[in-house]
C-alpha cells in the first residue's frame, strides 16, 4: 500500500513539472510574439507616418513696373517689367505663359471702347519651369503713337497654366494682374535757335542761342547736349545744355524773332579740362556747333539748331 501511494505521488510531481514547463513556454512565446509586433525606432513603418504629402506650385505676379513712370506719347520707349514668382512648395511641371494687354480707361477704371490691344499674346512659353520660391522677369518694350488717346492706361493679363496637370496648382485665383499709368501728351514744340558762333581774343569759341518756341520740359532739358567740333581736326566735344544755361532761360517759352522781349543766352566754351577746345592764333578753323545734337527736345525746326563757320583767332 505504501508503494502505491509513493508511485502516485511521483506521477503527480511529474505532471506538475510537465504542465509548468508547458505554461512557461507559452508565456515565453507570447512575450516573444509581443516583441515582434512592436515597431522598432528605426522601422520604415514609423517613418512612413512622418512623411509629408508632396506640395503644389502656386504661380503669381509679384510685381509690375512701368518705366518711365509717366511716359510721353510718340516719344518715350515704354518698358513693362513683370515679375512672376512660384510661392508654392513644389516646382511646376511645365512651362507656362504670361499674356499682356493695354487699354485706355477713365479715372474710374472703366474701359474706353476701341483702345484694347495685345502686347504679349497667349502661348508664348515665356515662363520657364520654376521651383519653390523661384522668380522670372518678363519685359515688354513699346511706343504708344499719337493715334491712341493720352490719359490713364491699364496694363493687365493672366498667367496661363493650361500646360500644367489638372489641379496641379494650389491657387489659380491669383494668376491675374493689373496696373495703371498715365500717358502724357506730346509737348508743344520748342524752337532752339543757334544765332551766332564767334571766337574770343584768347581762342575760345563763343555762341549765342535762344528759344523762340514753346517751353522745354525739365526732363528733356536736362538730357539735351550741345556739340562743338573742329572739322577735319580733333574729335568733337559736348556739354550738357543745362550747364551752358544754368538759369534755365532756354526752358521758358520764347518770343518770335523780331519781337521785343526775346532772351538770348551767350556761352563761351571752356579751354581747359576734358571738354576743352582751344583755337591757336594765326590759323583758320572750320567750326561746327549743334544744339540738342542727340535729339531730346521736341523742336519744331531743327534746321536752325546748327551752324558751321570759319574762325581765326
Amino acid at each position: 500500500m505504501k508503494n502505491i501511494i509513493r508511485s502516485i505521488y511521483k506521477v503527480t510531481w511529474i505532471l506538475v513539472i510537465v504542465f509548468s514547463m508547458i505554461f512557461v513556454g507559452q508565456a515565453s512565446g507570447a512575450s516573444s510574439a509581443a516583441k515582434v509586433k512592436k515597431v522598432p525606432s528605426n522601422s520604415t513603418i514609423k517613418k512612413s507616418r512622418s512623411v509629408k504629402l508632396a506640395g503644389k506650385p502656386d504661380l503669381m505676379v509679384q510685381m509690375v513696373t512701368v518705366s518711365p513712370k509717366i511716359p510721353t506719347i510718340s516719344k518715350d520707349l515704354i518698358t513693362i517689367k513683370v515679375t512672376v514668382k512660384n510661392r508654392g512648395t513644389s516646382a511646376t511641371s511645365a512651362v507656362c505663359h504670361l499674356t499682356m494687354f493695354i487699354r485706355s480707361v477713365n479715372n474710374a477704371g472703366t474701359p474706353i471702347p476701341g483702345n484694347h490691344r495685345p502686347l504679349i499674346p497667349g502661348y508664348t512659353n515665356n515662363i520657364p519651369i520654376l521651383g519653390p520660391g523661384g522668380k522670372h522677369e518678363i519685359y515688354k518694350t513699346f511706343t504708344i503713337h499719337i493715334k491712341h488717346p493720352t490719359g490713364r492706361k491699364e496694363i493687365s493679363g493672366i498667367i496661363n497654366t493650361e500646360s500644367l496637370q489638372f489641379g496641379e496648382e494650389s491657387n489659380n485665383q491669383n494668376n491675374y494682374y493689373k496696373t495703371y499709368f498715365i500717358l502724357k501728351p506730346k509737348p508743344a514744340p520748342a524752337d532752339l535757335v543757334l544765332h551766332d558762333i564767334g571766337v574770343t581774343s584768347d581762342g575760345r569759341i563763343k555762341i549765342k542761342m535762344s528759344n523762340k518756341g514753346k517751353a522745354i520740359p525739365d526732363e528733356d532739358f536736362i538730357r539735351a547736349w550741345v556739340k562743338a567740333e573742329i572739322i577735319g581736326s580733333s574729335p568733337y566735344k559736348q556739354l550738357h545744355l543745362k550747364d551752358m544755361d544754368p538759369n534755365g532761360f532756354l526752358k521758358k517759352p520764347g518770343v518770335p524773332l523780331g519781337l521785343p522781349g526775346q532772351i538770348f543766352v551767350n556761352f563761351i566754351w571752356p579751354d581747359t579740362g576734358p571738354r576743352a577746345i582751344k583755337l591757336t592764333a594765326g590759323y583758320a578753323y572750320s567750326v561746327k556747333v549743334t544744339l540738342d545734337c542727340f535729339p531730346s527736345i521736341v523742336d519744331s525746326n531743327r534746321s536752325n539748331n546748327s551752324k558751321t563757320v570759319t574762325l581765326s583767332p
